[in-house]
């Protein structure tokens, strides 16, 4: 009977019915229900701990009991104030209020299914297929034209790419590969798409930067997408793209209200 009965108040715990009970403490720190549930990711992930005897379930409590041992003797220690440790803990926390606020911020972006579906009708046959491509990723305009104009007088693509381009392919000569829809920024899979084999494309503008293009191959998908998972990608590239483009609207508008100085000759002199 004893066993049954410690069976049920994990069950109790579990479905919760015991919700404003202190599962657990350690001196005045307490571990209610709602802060395990917050711990693991959420009331669904309980299934997946496996907690069906009580010896389970104090083998859990047990674990945070540990770790608040540990936790109460560091906070004693007064290691929070050691300069490394203290600048880790600001970098940690400014990451998690700047993802914080980003996701906020960019959290009401959303597409219409119309608007897929108009996209779709335009773009849709170029998520039938994969395509092999090189490019260079510049960061001046200029710079992209005067390049451009060097391939045009059959300069090589491979040369130019590892001698200008910023992006992480440069040392390659450029080349990213096999690249499918939702790869790249719609705007990018857009000038690819529009290429024919071999040909290098104009330069193209993205958030990034400025892009010039090369096809090299295209070819279908070894495994074609269905309908429903064109619509599920392309909406997500709709809806990425709008949050970029949102997300660089508001750091120029935050440029213009701040005062912003570089000074990249100072950080060279350190290297």
């Amino acid at each position: 009977m004893k066993n049954f009965a410690n069976f049920v108040l994990v069950i109790a715990l579990l479905t919760g019915y015991a919700t404003a009970d202190v599962l657990a403490s350690v001196d005045t720190t307490e571990l209610t229900w709602e802060e395990l549930i917050g711990m693991i990711g959420g009331q669904e992930a309980i299934s997946s701990l496996g907690l069906t005897t009580e010896d389970a379930a104090g083998e859990l409590l047990e674990s945070w009991v540990r770790e608040q041992l540990i936790l109460t003797a560091a906070a004693e220690s007064n290691i929070a104030s050691r300069p490394d440790i203290a600048a880790l803990i600001e970098q940690t926390v400014n990451q998690i209020i700047l993802e914080a606020y980003v996701t906020d911020f960019l959290g009401d972006v959303e597409v219409s299914l119309l608007e897929v579906e108009n996209y779709l009708d335009v773009w849709g046959e170029t998520y039938t297929l994969e395509y092999n491509i090189r490019h260079m990723l510049l960061p001046d305009e200029v710079l992209a034209h005067s390049i451009l104009s060097r391939l045009n007088t059959g300069e090589s693509f491979t040369t130019l790419a590892t001698q200008f381009s910023v992006g992480p392919s440069a040392p390659t000569g450029g080349n990213l590969g096999w690249m499918t829809r939702g790869m790249a920024s719609p705007e990018f899979m857009e000038a690819v798409c529009q290429l024919s084999t071999g040909e290098i494309s104009g330069v193209v503008e993205t958030p990034m930067g400025y892009h010039i293009i090369q096809l090299m191959e295209k070819a279908p998908l070894s495994s074609p997408l269905t309908a429903e998972q064109i619509i599920e990608l392309a909406t997500m590239e709709l809806v990425s793209s709008r949050q970029e483009t949102k997300l660089v609207d508001m750091l120029e508008n935050l440029r213009e209200n701040h005062v912003v100085n570089l000074w990249p000759e100072r950080l060279l002199n350190h290297i």
